[in-house]
């Protein structure tokens, strides 16, 4: 059985949202799903929530859900993770043929988090890895064990931030779009020795809300749109001792892209997709995924043309979600100033972020026939 996107809403990104409660962010994606997928929230089967209590602030966070995604007394899978992990929990349940339609929700309220560094500082080791310095150490050890052992410089990684940054201007969506020259990223406040302020995605505010359905059901509501198909998924971790991990790689990157690929039938990921949406929470992270995924310099161009976190902001677990909401307008062709014209096969891959090595991805594909930046089936 295949599974299709049937909607998305997306309400932000903001870099604070004082006017609005993280139920009132997720009420208004809920809305903007529903009236994209052409449903009500009654005729949905389930939902998956993505989010983690002590972020959100709460014990059980995920009782606050139901009433926002019309999920009462329905099921509400909670996964704490990367918003594409809950997607691939979601296309999961549609695949046993209990459900034909489920919702999959995440949101950040980071504006609430007084100290945002503090919550990062808890996910390390309480005995060997909070050392009572900069949590942001450990990208700091990463960057500089990559460059180390890469082909890429410390130059390379300011143009990412130059780049995603600027490509965010067009996409009104982005808070963070900007015109930075090297010499802002590399030699602005140092963090984390390489890592320089800059080079780190800064948080946002924003819920998003996907609606997947079996095929069949997404053909009947699909109403001449172009329909956007889910064709592979996968999720890995490398192991959580960081001092037995290899800092210059991507580890569950690669266990990620093998699962996906596999389902997807993908050989080769820069002549066979044709966008790519990767982790850019540290500007050094999308060169290391590049890097996991085979692609080069002449590939940048079909690389986060959203602007990346970077450029849309960090929103904890539906950060992927976000771009995963960018994917699909891509593929319909709706994406706006930064719509890549001729887009048919889409990468989404997410990251849990620090101190992990926790990754998703999901290859999402469209009708007709492919040829984006010279791209041939």
């Amino acid at each position: 059985m295949g599974v299709a996107v049937l909607g998305v809403g997306f309400s932000g990104a903001f870099p604070t949202s004082t006017g609005l409660s993280y139920r009132e962010l997720i009420k208004r994606a809920a809305e903007m799903a529903y009236q994209d997928a052409g449903i009500e929230p009654e005729e949905v089967d389930g939902a998956v929530s993505v989010e983690e209590d002590f972020i959100s602030g709460y014990s059980i966070a995920d009782e606050y859900v139901p009433d926002q995604l019309g999920m009462v007394r329905k099921p509400v899978y909670t996964v704490t993770g990367d918003f594409l992990q809950g997607i691939a929990s979601a296309v999961m349940q549609i695949e046993t043929g209990q459900f034909k339609t489920v919702v999959v929700e995440a949101y950040s309220k980071a504006s609430n988090v007084l100290q945002k560094d503090e919550v990062l500082h808890f996910a390390f080791d309480p005995v060997f890895g909070r050392l009572g310095v900069s949590p942001h150490y450990l990208a700091g050890i990463e960057m500089q064990r990559f460059l180390d052992e890469s082909l890429h410089s410390v130059i390379d990684v300011g143009e990412v931030v130059t780049r995603n940054r600027a490509r965010a201007i067009a996409n009104p969506l982005a808070p963070y779009g900007g015109r930075l020259s090297l010499e802002d990223v590399l030699y602005g406040r140092p963090v984390a020795t390489p890592v320089t302020e800059s080079m780190i995605a800064r948080h946002a505010d924003g819920a998003v809300v996907v609606v997947l359905a079996a095929d069949e059901t997404a053909r009947e509501r699909a109403n001449g749109r172009p329909l956007v198909r889910l064709t592979g998924t996968g999720w890995g971790s490398a192991t959580s001792i960081v001092e037995r991990r290899d800092l210059a790689l991507s580890e569950g990157t690669l266990i990620a892209k093998e699962l996906a690929f596999k389902e997807a039938g993908i050989e080769d990921a820069a002549s066979e997709i044709d966008l790519f949406y990767l982790s850019d929470h540290y500007a050094h992270r999308q060169l290391v995924h590049m890097d996991a995924f085979g692609l080069s310099d002449e590939d940048l161009p079909a690389i986060n043309p959203d602007g990346g976190a970077l450029g849309m902001g960090d929103l904890f677990e539906a950060t992927s979600g976000v771009r995963m909401f960018d994917a699909v307008r891509q593929l319909r062709g709706e994406a706006g100033a930064h719509q890549m014209a001729g887009a048919n096969r889409a990468l989404v891959h997410g990251w849990r972020g620090l101190p992990t090595d926790t990754c998703a991805v999901v290859i999402l594909e469209s009708g007709g026939p492919r040829g984006l930046n010279g791209r041939d089936a």
